[in-house]
């Protein structure tokens, strides 16, 4: 996402669509050039992107509860049996008909696997570097995941890899605890103990360039590249072209799911509004194809002056009136968990009362969070966070994103959303004129 360097002027991202549902999708899956959420209590199944295979059109399903994508091939669990969709070049569709009670489901480039209640892994489609040889005695998974040619299970006893070993995906390092897996490429990757632990194809330095994170939550990996989210926000290393589109800051990121192939790679996180996705949308692959049910409003500006005393401002809440245009009043403890009591002026007619609740506040990375959380859609639902981002030359990055849920954003949109995003711009516009005016080096 490209950010204005002018120093009066300010960017914007685009309102992302989300979930047609007031909760965000259960789960994500991507492939080369597509992806799929999976909604079990609304949409079911979606899919977005490159279609050229058929791999983004859903077919009838009923009652699905999983979903996962690899090459050009998308693969459900619907009625404790595997559906699969796209690419079948190499058989990858035709899915055993004795296949029942399945608990997991893994797509390779072109090969599938799946596992049952009953402990059992069968694998169909490409088996060339021996990727859907399953090894013998492979019991208990608890987790299932494919890379290109080279499949791995997260079992009871440790994390056991077959297939491709070209680039010695199969040698699995010493593991303490693993609980999440993650396989891509020619890689693989797992948390143990909160860490990130990575084998194989290091290319794009995946295995040396791994974040030194200790409360690694979920993981993803893709073609070229791979992310971890941990309470500090998403983290994605590997292929510069697809890191360098670095996500946006999402707090409560519950998975972040990699795809990629082919010299595509893209990704996208599932947070608590609902989908954001980046990296390389020439197929389309970044547009999530929910409804707006979910926007995301985002502004930046660059203020020379250090972060330290831009946050002091940031954080002097009684004097917001002074330089803020929207805020008539502001007062709270500044506490995580406590309220945030706000006077907001929406118009130059209507100034409304609004109470909301401190999520993340953080003296040390100069970020703070608040929000409302509610279990029924409305128009004040969502979270808002500003940050700011010490430059090399002395100066800072201010960022604001505001994102709201409700039933109402299409109407919203239409009548108060150009005014909505003049607004931020607007705040962040005056922010730098308060900072740059005060501030003396």
């Amino acid at each position: 996402m490209a950010e204005d360097d002018a120093s009066e002027s300010t960017s914007e991202i685009p309102a992302v669509a989300a979930s047609t549902a007031s909760t965000p999708p259960k789960q994500l899956a991507l492939g080369r050039a597509h992806g799929c959420s999976l909604d079990p209590g609304i949409s079911g199944i979606l899919c977005w992107g490159d279609n050229s295979k058929g791999q983004s059109k859903v077919p009838t399903l009923v009652s699905p509860r999983a979903v996962d994508a690899g090459g050009d091939v998308t693969c459900a669990i619907a009625s404790d049996r595997v559906r699969c969709w796209g690419d079948n070049s190499r058989k990858q569709l035709n899915v055993p008909t004795n296949l029942s009670r399945v608990t997991h489901v893994a797509v390779g480039d072109a090969h599938v696997c799946a596992a049952t209640s009953a402990g059992v892994v069968r694998c169909w489609g490409d088996n060339t570097a021996g990727q859907t040889t399953v090894p013998e005695g492979l019991r208990d998974v608890k987790a299932l995941d494919a890379g290109a040619r080279h499949t791995c299970a997260l079992t009871t006893t440790g994390v056991r890899c077959w297939g491709d070993n070209a680039r010695g995906q199969l040698t699995v390092p010493a593991l303490a605890a693993p609980t999440q897996l993650a396989v891509g490429g020619s890689h693989a990757c797992a948390i143990d103990g909160g860490k990130v632990v990575c084998w194989g194809g290091d290319d794009p330095a995946i295995v040396s360039g791994v974040p030194q994170v200790t409360d690694a939550t979920a993981i993803g990996a893709g073609a070229s590249h791979a992310c971890v989210v941990s309470p500090s926000g998403v983290q994605c290393w590997g292929d510069p072209a697809a890191t360098d589109l670095k996500p946006r800051d999402l707090t409560f990121t519950q998975q972040v799911a990699v795809g990629g192939g082919g010299g595509l790679a893209h990704a996208c996180a599932r947070h608590q509004q609902g989908v954001a996705c980046w990296g390389d949308d020439s197929l389309k692959q970044t547009r999530y194809d929910g409804a707006p049910l979910h926007l995301l409003y985002r502004s930046a500006s660059e203020i020379n002056a250090p972060a330290p005393f831009i946050w002091s401002i940031l954080m002097d809440l009684d004097k917001y009136p002074e330089w803020n245009p929207y805020t008539v009043g502001m007062q709270s403890t500044k506490k995580v968990g406590d309220p945030m009591n706000m006077k907001v002026k929406m118009s130059p007619l209507l100034t409304i009362d609004q109470t909301e609740h401190i999520r993340v506040m953080d003296d040390v990375k100069f970020k703070a969070c608040w929000g409302i959380n509610t279990t029924t859609p409305n128009l004040n639902s969502g979270e808002r966070c500003q940050w700011l981002e010490p430059l090399p030359n002395g100066g800072t990055r201010y960022i604001t994103e505001d994102l709201i849920e409700g039933t109402l954003n299409p109407l919203v949109t239409v009548l108060f959303g150009n005014a909505v995003r003049d607004g931020f711009n607007d705040v962040a516009v005056a922010l730098k004129k308060r900072a740059e005016s005060l501030y003396r080096p």
